[in-house]
């Protein structure tokens, strides 16, 4: 329940658009609604049989009820699976051979990523499954973290619908609660987004660590949010993952040697596109796309719409990363990021970001994009979701001896994500008070 509230009160605010093209579930070319009714035909069904051995002048029965049901005409995104109930604290259980968790700790040893046979438990259902490690810059052997796949040996192989679980615990995010907060965010604002949960993880039958469970980014996910799931999917915005027998990424290259707003806007959806930039700039994702880094999104080439970018990855966001040990904040500046000039200092703004922010039509809608965002980014609606869900996951959080950081240092990562929600909104109402920031000169 304070779930729906929590995503009811971002809705609401969201809902202050009146006439801007909204993200994923619109209705025009950007969205993928069918739009058609059902006709009800109504029918007397009179019945005029009489009973001859009945004395009777008039036994004349009309059935008078109408089938006034109509069918729903079906719409997108449809709703995360039970797996990802934001309600539940989730437990999987792993179950490997004792040689084949030996080689996954091996694995993690020589930063492998080769997939590994394991049995998977949930709520009493047992499937077998396979297993690979994680992680880039968040890799810890001391707390691994998971891919679970049922896909590896029969492609047609699905657990729930899904062909991978994607179990995240990066030891920089000691709140445990980053990319559960994101991704309501985008949902408000009728951007693509994945489904999240928490979940306790068993390994061979002992706890082995508090994670979130996150949906993947695949085929099914595009079948989720799109009636015309059937375009290439791209991963970092070069790696394709979809339609890999035909391989034909002529539209990718094409985006990728644009140099004009015209050429981008011909390939891609820009209104989508600047409004999961925006998002990405309030919370900020500091290392994701809008920030520059190029292998924490993908993008899906819309059949109807061009290119869609797709929010993935969001554990650096909200500004409390930190290093183990009270060794201060990852990127301490977060809180006053600069929604349109910000970039990653080791990967620098994206050309084709550039290009159209610099262009004074897009860049002012960028701020009216940020703009809406703000009015879905509620710090106080946040930070009561943050608190029931960090009640939700106390005990097991308390019982993993594997998170690498204190109980003290959660506390205080939850205590600047409280105040991070505020001073963010303020910055940025602050910035859009401003003004005069179109177009960008880089």
């Amino acid at each position: 329940m304070r779930t729906l509230l929590f995503l009811l009160a971002l809705s609401q605010a969201a809902c202050v658009e009146t006439s801007l093209e909204l993200g994923s579930g619109d209705t025009d070319k950007r969205g993928d609604r069918t739009d058609t009714g059902d006709t009800v035909e109504h029918v007397d069904d009179t019945d005029t049989t009489g009973d001859t051995d009945i004395e009777t002048t008039d036994d004349t029965s009309v059935d008078t009820s109408v089938d006034t049901s109509v069918e729903e005409p079906e719409t997108w995104p449809k709703a995360c699976d039970d797996l990802y109930d934001p309600d539940t604290l989730q437990v999987f259980e792993l179950d490997f051979e004792p040689e084949d968790w030996a080689a996954v700790q091996s694995d993690c040893a020589n930063y492998a990523q080769a997939y590994r046979p394991v049995q998977l438990t949930y709520e009493g259902e047992t499937v077998p499954a396979m297993v690979r490690l994680k992680g880039n810059w968040s890799w810890s052997c001391d707390k691994m973290q998971f891919v679970v796949s049922f896909n590896e040996e029969d492609p047609t192989g699905r657990f729930h619908g899904q062909r991978k679980l994607m179990f995240d615990a990066p030891w920089y995010d000691h709140t445990l609660m980053h990319e559960r907060l994101a991704f309501p965010l985008f949902e408000a604002r009728g951007l693509p987004y994945s489904c999240a949960n928490s979940a306790r993880i068993m390994v061979n039958g002992a706890y082995y660590g508090l994670y979130t469970n996150i949906e993947r980014i695949d085929k099914e996910y595009l079948e989720r949010h799109f009636e015309e799931a059937e375009g290439n999917l791209y991963q970092g915005g070069s790696e394709l993952k979809t339609n890999e027998d035909v391989g034909d990424t002529s539209r990718l290259q094409a985006l990728q040697a644009a140099t004009t707003v015209e050429q981008i806007a011909a390939l891609v959806d820009l209104d989508q596109a600047v409004a999961e930039w925006a998002t990405e700039a309030m919370i900020p994702a500091l290392d994701n796309y809008w920030a520059g880094v190029e292998i924490n999104y993908y993008l899906y080439d819309h059949p109807s719409r061009g290119f869609v970018y797709l929010p993935y990855d969001l554990d650096i966001s909200f500004g409390d990363s930190a290093y183990p040990g009270g060794g201060g904040l990852v990127w301490p500046d977060a809180v006053n990021a600069d929604p349109l000039t910000h970039e990653h200092s080791g990967w620098g703004k994206e050309a084709l970001v550039k290009t159209v922010l610099a262009d004074r039509g897009w860049c002012e809608r960028f701020v009216e994009e940020l703009t809406l965002t703000r009015a879905a980014y509620d710090p106080a609606a946040m930070w009561a979701q943050a608190e029931a869900w960090n009640e939700q996951i106390g005990g097991a959080l308390v019982e993993d001896t594997r998170k690498p950081f204190s109980r003290a240092e959660h506390a205080a990562a939850m205590a600047n994500l409280e105040s991070f929600l505020v001073a963010r909104a303020d910055f940025v109402d602050a910035w859009l008070a401003e003004g005069g920031h179109c177009p960008v000169r880089w």
